[in-house]
């Protein structure tokens, strides 16, 4: 019988322009993270910034057709 190493994946993002609520987002520091960007950008569209989450994280499972 084969084992399934999935595990269960969720993405959560904050408010375009205060993020996660602090105390959430440090109770959890190891697994949150933060998507680069300039310091003269004052934050990410929602959308766009799920829409580079997704995709990152489907290229890192190797998804068909990404590419």
């Amino acid at each position: 019988m084969h084992k399934s190493t999935c595990q269960q994946i969720y993405f959560l993002f904050g408010r375009e322009t205060t993020g996660l609520p602090r105390a959430f987002a440090q109770a959890r520091a190891e697994q949150c993270l933060r998507i680069p960007q300039s310091e003269h950008i004052r934050s990410l569209n929602l959308s766009n910034a799920a829409a580079i989450v997704l995709y990152e994280a489907l290229r890192q499972q190797s998804f068909p057709s990404l590419t």
